[in-house]
């Protein structure tokens, strides 16, 4: 079977994709979303997990954050990796080849940005 590329997901395959996205900003008001790993370069096949970088600013506990994400996805057919960082740690690593940052900032799509307040 082929891998599909993003050119070839299916409606379902982006809905899917929208609503694990809709819930990860209902639980965790990221500033940013970012779809990176085989979904991104459009190397998806039968068994493919779907990786987020959700980016939140603020203190916050990662792995509780990611918990609460997690319960979130009852329901969602498809497995999914969370990476969760803070805006300063994307600065620190998305030049570092050993951090997961690095591939997400580069390979990775912004599917969701919290709009910015006008001042």
């Amino acid at each position: 079977m082929e891998p599909k590329t993003m050119k070839t997901a299916t409606t379902h395959e982006t809905a899917e994709i929208e609503e694990i996205v809709r819930r990860i900003v209902e639980v965790a008001h990221p500033e940013q979303v970012l779809l990176f790993g085989s979904a991104a370069r459009g190397t998806t096949g039968p068994h493919s997990d779907l990786d987020f970088l959700v980016i939140k600013a603020g203190r916050y506990n990662s792995r509780k954050v990611a918990g609460m994400i997690y319960q979130r996805m009852r329901g969602i057919a498809r497995s999914i990796d969370l990476v969760i960082v803070t805006p300063k740690q994307v600065e620190e690593y998305r030049d570092s080849p050993f951090s997961v940052v690095y591939p997400a900032m580069r390979e990775g799509r912004v599917i969701y940005e919290r709009k910015k307040a006008l001042a």
